[in-house]
């Protein structure tokens, strides 16, 4: 059995340690026979950029050529040999290396390095006069182009320093993509030149990142060559699809001890085209095999402790001048379990600019944090399984806290829920609405059905005990709020519906009861759901709920 390439991007040490390797070569004859030479390729955090990189270094280096067999054994490609393979300098930058509290140093050391490390690999006949950056890079080019040879040029996560730099001090990304000394600016500019002309030194250019905004930033667009982020054929260059999933649980022998519904749930239902199948996150999938394989069982934390800490910091685009903003809204919808719409994916945008409603939405597209849904009029986006919910919600959970809008005690959360599980008492759902009445700075934010809705889902979501479903589609309805187990001790499952009336009308008993009535007639529905039955089945209990708002104010909560 392989091992399991957890955190590894090393293409080379992967095939030579016997590492469990998921076979993307066919992509390399397609990214060779594209129009373009000068790519860019765009995907959230932790996907398998850097090991995509890795391949085309592998492949594409002459320096590699002799071991091409070895590297390349039972790989699509070694049968399907390409007449550019090991035939170019690949020279490799990754700017996740870059210290952002040094960056302008420590980009310039970065660069410095590895063209010395190019030049000595290649023994190339290159004696740098200093150590600037950009006079060493011309240099390199003059003797590519004297020595009529084919360089490959490829940057690994071109944007990671400029997105950390962005969040922690806005004027030293400012400074980063608009100086015209700054080394970083400086550096996309000569590249252009490097690609341009007859006998260009750059043959071919391969770029990887996460968002399109510092290209834009810098360049005012990537003007060299292609972004095919999009492109419906490149959809699964890096993911895993349904067979490779399968394969690997079988090879892993888990195919019978995991179900797929659960990974599916979890780390799937990513899409970058709407005419393209939901791929997995590949690092998602490799922890949770890891973490099955240590313990034979699930793992008490299906969310890799990674994730959440790369997108910590991301809070701060949802509040501006200590107020929360518009994309505060838009958060609020998507966990409400809505999806949210656009005419098209913005693919060129400013930094500066998240503020505008598409750019934030497409933003948050390009982060992973909501995936392609479907298209109708407009383009549909929502959050595409529960890790991403999970870290969408602790931005919702954050941004209140930030300005003490609203906080509660997440011991005496878990407390109440516990009760709940294992006896199916309902103060959990109490004193939910006791907090958000006591919390006036919260009132502005409450104002319909879904926005209680979403206070809920998202609280109950800090708790290790339910899967917090919303809108599950239960018996050709769908359930405002579905209780799902996660933990194997809990003793009931959970159907919640949600009844609003507006602050300003008058909250009648009449109007309660009413509402009462129509929600349990709802939920009498789903319980028929063979999903509610097959627990049922399985000895667990089902609590109904009914909960009616009166603006910020809980007047009705009963169990039927």
């Amino acid at each position: 059995m392989k091992k399991i390439p957890y955190g590894i991007s090393d293409f080379i040490r992967i095939k030579s340690e016997d590492f469990y390797f998921i076979d993307k070569t066919p992509y390399i004859e397609m990214i060779e026979n594209y129009p373009s030479s000068f790519l860019m390729f765009l995907r959230p955090r932790r996907f398998g950029k850097s090991l995509l990189i890795a391949i085309l270094e592998a492949y594409y280096d002459i320096h590699f050529k002799e071991d091409f067999e070895a590297i390349f054994k039972d790989t699509y490609i070694i049968n399907h040999k390409t007449k550019e393979a090991s035939s170019y300098l690949v020279l490799r930058f990754d700017f996740s290396a870059i210290d952002v509290s040094n960056v302008e140093e420590s980009f310039k050391q970065h660069l410095v390095l590895r063209m010395k490390s190019f030049v000595k690999k290649y023994n190339l006949a290159i004696e740098f006069a200093n150590d600037r950056p950009i006079s060493m890079l011309n240099h390199i080019f003059d003797t590519i182009q004297n020595n009529n040879l084919k360089l490959y040029l490829l940057i690994d996560e071109y944007d990671n320093f400029a997105n950390k730099l962005l969040l922690n001090n806005q004027n030293e990304y400012l400074n980063l993509v608009s100086q015209k000394t700054a080394s970083f600016k400086q550096l996309f500019t000569v590249l252009k030149a490097g690609a341009s002309g007859n006998n260009a030194p750059i043959r071919r250019m391969f770029i990887t990142g996460v968002t399109p905004m510092t290209m834009y930033d810098v360049t005012s667009g990537f003007n060299i060559g292609d972004n095919i982020s999009l492109h419906k054929d490149f959809n699964n260059m890096i993911g895993l699809n349904d067979g490779e999933l399968n394969e690997i649980l079988k090879h892993y022998e888990l195919d019978t001890k995991v179900e797929v519904s659960v990974l599916q749930e979890w780390y799937n239902n990513y899409k970058f085209n709407v005419k393209s199948e939901a791929v997995y996150n590949t690092d998602m999938i490799l922890y949770f095999i890891n973490k099955f394989r240590a313990e034979n069982e699930m793992p008490k934390e299906m969310i890799d402790i990674n994730v959440r800490s790369d997108y910590s910091k991301l809070k701060t685009i949802i509040y501006t001048n200590k107020k929360l903003n518009g994309n505060f809204t838009t958060l609020q919808t998507l966990i409400g379990g809505d999806s949210i719409s656009m005419s098209n994916l913005v693919q060129d945008f400013s930094a500066l600019d998240l503020n505008k409603e598409n750019n934030f939405k497409s933003f948050m597209f390009y982060l992973g944090l909501v995936s392609i849904k479907d298209r109708q009029f407009d383009l549909n986006v929502h959050i595409p399984n529960e890790t991403v919910k999970r870290i969408d919600i602790d931005f919702l959970k954050d941004a209140l806290e930030i300005e003490n809008i609203f906080e509660i005690n997440i011991s005496q959360l878990e407390r109440e829920f516990k009760k709940f599980a294992l006896d199916g008492e309902l103060d959990i759902f109490k004193y939910l609405a006791s907090m958000i009445k006591e919390s006036t700075g919260i009132r502005d934010y409450i104002y319909s059905e879904a926005t209680i809705k979403s206070m809920y889902l998202a609280y109950l979501s800090l708790t290790p005990y339910f899967v917090i479903k919303s809108e599950a589609e239960m018996n050709k309805g769908f359930c405002d709020i579905f209780l799902k187990p996660l933990n194997p001790y809990v003793e009931y499952i959970g159907l919640v519906e949600f009844k609003y009336i507006k602050r300003e009308e008058k909250p009648t008993q009449e109007k309660i009861d009413t509402l009462t009535k129509e929600a349990t007639h709802q939920l009498l529905k789903y319980e028929q759901d063979e999903i509610v039955t097959a627990y049922v089945k399985q000895g667990l209990k089902v609590v109904k709920v009914v909960i009616v708002f009166w603006g910020w104010e809980m007047v009705g909560c009963v169990e039927v």
